[in-house]
C-alpha cells in the first residue's frame, strides 16, 4: 500500500513539522504555523493550532509574504487506513503546488468543520512572536480571574460579572503568546473558553489579537468554563509589576 507521507517526502526537497487550525464557526477558516522555518498561514483565522504534521515544500522563498490559493482535503492513507488532513498550497493549479501541509487527523476535524474540498486564498506571512510564561489565577468565591506574566512585568485582571466562572476555582500555567511587549496591555477584551484566552484590542469580534494565552499541554487543570462554550469579557485591566 502507497503512503502519503513518503509519497510527498520524495515529491519535495524539504519537510518541516507543522500545526495546522480548521475552524468553521459560522464561517470557514484555516491557519497553519511552520514555527522552525518562521512562517504562518492564514485564511480568516490567527490563532491555534491542532492537528500536528509536516508541511512539504522545495523553496523557502516560497513563502515570501503573499496571497495564494489552498485546497482542504479528507484523506485516509493507503498505508495505515488512517484519517488524514491534507491541505495543498498553490497560486495557478492544484496540480502544481509549491507546498503541501498532511497530519493524521484522528478527530476528523476537517470533515467536522465540513472542509473537505474546500478552496479558498490565504497569505502567507512572517511569523513574528513572542512568548513568556504566564500564570491564570480565580478563587471558586471571587469574579476576579488574575493573569501573572512575571518575564515581561505584565498582570492582567479579568471581572467576571457575568459568573460565568461562578464557583469554578482555576490554576492553570501556559504561556501567553504576544507579537509586541509594549501593545499587550491593550487588550482590553478578552474571548475565553476553556482551551485558550485570546486578548484584543477592539472588540471580541477582531480580526487580529494583542496576545493569547495557551495552557501546558501537561496541565491537568483547564480554564473552568464549560469546553464548547466561549465567553467574552470587556474591560480587561492591565497593569506593570
Amino acid at each position: 500500500m502507497s503512503d502519503q507521507f513518503q509519497i510527498l517526502k520524495q515529491k519535495y526537497k524539504h519537510m518541516d513539522p507543522g500545526e495546522a487550525l480548521f475552524i468553521n464557526a459560522g464561517s470557514k477558516a484555516l491557519r497553519l504555523e511552520v514555527a522552525s522555518i518562521g512562517k504562518e498561514f492564514s485564511a480568516g483565522v490567527f490563532i491555534g493550532k491542532d492537528p500536528q504534521g509536516l508541511l512539504y515544500y522545495n523553496h523557502a522563498d516560497s513563502f515570501d509574504p503573499r496571497q495564494v490559493n489552498f485546497k482542504c482535503i479528507r484523506y485516509i492513507n493507503p498505508a495505515d487506513s488512517k484519517t488524514c488532513a491534507w491541505i495543498k498550497f498553490y497560486t495557478d493549479s492544484e496540480d502544481h503546488c509549491h507546498a503541501e501541509f498532511l497530519a493524521y487527523d484522528p478527530d476528523e476535524t476537517v470533515q467536522a468543520c465540513g472542509m473537505d474540498g474546500w478552496t479558498s486564498t490565504g497569505d502567507w506571512k512572517d511569523l513574528d512572536m513572542g512568548s513568556a510564561t504566564a500564570f491564570i489565577r480565580k478563587y471558586d468565591d471571587s469574579q476576579a480571574v488574575k493573569i501573572t506574566v512575571s518575564t515581561v512585568h505584565k498582570q492582567a485582571i479579568i471581572t467576571d460579572s457575568g459568573n460565568s466562572l461562578d464557583g469554578e476555582s482555576v490554576d492553570v500555567k501556559g504561556n501567553l503568546f504576544f507579537k509586541d511587549s509594549k501593545t499587550i496591555s491593550d487588550g482590553k477584551f478578552a474571548s475565553y473558553n476553556n482551551d485558550r484566552i485570546v486578548f484584543y484590542k477592539d472588540t471580541g469580534t477582531s480580526t487580529d489579537f494583542t496576545a493569547y494565552f495557551i495552557p501546558y499541554e501537561s496541565s491537568v487543570n483547564k480554564l473552568g468554563i464549560a469546553s464548547a462554550s466561549t465567553t467574552e469579557f470587556s474591560n480587561v485591566v492591565w497593569s506593570d509589576t
